[in-house]
């Protein structure tokens, strides 16, 4: 079955982000300590990180050829010596992954995922209330391929951002474009 991306949906949701736009996030947020992907896959997130020298390690629920080991984020109670976690986590469970990482890291969560998250009723109280402390939209569409295909990144269709969480973060959330 097709999404609106034009791809056939992963089991696994899978999704690999281009390297642009996690640049674009390193480029608005500071980081000291060590940052985690959780959701690894082919270690793209990481990567970058790397490459702004940043210190960075990740994991993956399955192994995809990358990261320091298979690891269930959910199962998760701690994870020593990482500060913050930048991801693009599996969406169906996006509410409940970032209120678990805000439990791990003291630090930033920074997520990357669907602008329309924003949207519903059932999410206002909970960002209201939350963590949200920016949300940093991307200026053009994100095109982003199932992982471990050949499939060639072609002209996104649905708006993305990098949604940024900080424990006790209060008030309204600020935000730009990338």
């Amino acid at each position: 079955m097709s999404r609106a991306s034009g791809y056939a949906r992963v089991d696994s949701d899978w999704y690999v982000e281009p390297a642009w736009v996690v640049d674009a996030l390193l480029e608005k947020e500071q980081f000291t300590g060590t940052i985690w992907d959780p959701a690894c896959g082919s270690g793209n997130i990481v990567r970058r990180c790397w490459g702004a020298d940043l210190q960075a390690v990740g994991t993956d629920i399955s192994d995809r050829g990358f990261g320091v080991g298979v690891v269930d984020f959910l199962k998760m109670d701690s994870f020593r010596g990482v500060e913050h976690i930048i991801c693009n986590p599996p969406y169906g469970i996006l509410q409940e992954w970032i209120d678990h990482a805000l439990a791990l890291v003291p630090g930033k969560v920074c997520v990357l995922a669907r602008l329309a998250f924003l949207e519903g009723q059932g999410r206002k109280g909970w960002f209201e209330n939350g963590c949200l402390a920016r949300v940093w939209t991307s200026s053009r569409r994100v095109s982003m391929p199932p992982g471990g295909t050949d499939i060639v990144p072609k002209g996104g269709s649905v708006a993305y951002a990098w949604f940024v969480f900080e424990r006790g973060h209060t008030g309204p959330y600020a935000g730009g474009w990338l």
